[in-house]
């Protein structure tokens, strides 16, 4: 049996053994510079985290006044903002005499037509970006007062909607 490793092991164990020695012979393995600078860092992070968790572990009490509500609004408060007419624009209401053919016309004209096409055998028309068929409603208006229109019929010509009782033909341009 051949034992080729045993004089590599054996000089190995020999150089640990003298860095070992060497060391606990009161020599440092840091230089001093480098030691101090590491001394001075931990304390430096010692003191941040005792700042850190000070409030934490000591809380301070409150103070004996009476601290304000805040959710209370104090009465100086509201001399200190303007009225609200100088920056609320007050919304125009539509006239309340407008039949439902004067708003068929009204947001008839304010759509955006895209055009006819045939889906499945079906007339179809683009309004608005969104591709509607008979029966189908659009909306209308402003969010706070929203107006409904239903589509009657399609031709490839115009295309008729409804509210209510009164409907209106809208062309399709080419």
């Amino acid at each position: 049996m051949k034992l080729s490793f045993l004089p590599s092991f054996v000089l190995a164990a020999t150089v640990l053994l003298a860095a070992s020695l060497g060391a606990a012979d009161g020599k440092s393995v840091m230089p001093s510079g480098d030691a101090k600078k590491l001394a001075a860092r931990y304390a430096l992070t010692k003191t941040r985290i005792e700042n850190l968790l000070s409030a934490r572990q000591h809380p301070a009490a409150l103070p004996a006044t009476v601290l304000p509500n805040p959710f209370y609004k104090p009465e100086s408060v509201d001399n200190l903002l303007p009225p609200p007419d100088k920056f609320e624009k007050p919304v125009v209401p539509d006239a309340p005499d407008l039949s439902d053919i004067d708003i068929l016309t009204k947001y008839g004209s304010t759509l955006k037509i895209g055009g006819y096409l045939t889906l499945s055998g079906a007339p179809h028309v683009a309004i608005n970006s969104i591709i509607c068929k008979v029966g189908d409603v659009i909306t209308v208006g402003s969010k706070d007062r929203p107006v409904f229109l239903r589509i009657e019929s399609i031709t490839p010509q115009e295309f008729t909607l409804r509210l209510n009782d009164a409907m209106v033909a809208v062309q399709i341009r080419k």
